[in-house]
């Protein structure tokens, strides 16, 4: 089984779903995955509070495009995803859902064009999807 829509009865999976986290030593209280994941593309502290501060994680995300970036991104930005992650499956009731899709593939599947977190038109490494795969697994063990 695969599940490649990250939305409707498996909108949880969406780094845009709603669950507060403290990821980072940085104390600050991010709504979404997404909102931790673009602030953390800056080492400005105040850059950070400004993105957290956002609305919505499309407002984050765009504000995210538009940091400097830190010189460590690209070698760090799969174990920020994968920290972000794991202290949202730390709520029970979504670490329950995650559990709940039982051995099925997790496909970041997207129509955006996002082929490193996802697959787009049949193509991509599907970093997302594997992230959440090794999080439901270390759970199980």
């Amino acid at each position: 089984m695969k599940i490649d829509c990250f939305d409707g009865k498996y909108a949880f999976l969406s780094n845009f779903y709603s669950s507060p986290i403290t990821p980072f030593d940085d104390g600050i209280v991010y709504p979404t995955v997404e909102h931790a994941f673009q602030a953390y593309k800056t080492t400005d502290i105040n850059k950070r509070k400004e993105i957290a501060a956002q609305p919505t994680p499309g407002k984050a995300k765009r504000l995210g495009r538009h940091v400097k970036m830190r010189d460590d991104w690209r070698e760090i930005r799969i174990d920020v995803m994968y920290i972000a992650l794991k202290e949202k499956f730390r709520d029970l009731e979504l670490r329950t859902k995650l559990l709940a899709t039982g051995n099925a593939e997790l496909i970041e599947g997207n129509w955006w064009g996002d082929k490193f977190w996802g697959v787009c038109e049949g193509e991509g490494e599907n970093n997302l999807g594997k992230l959440l795969m090794k999080i439901r697994e270390d759970y199980r063990s």
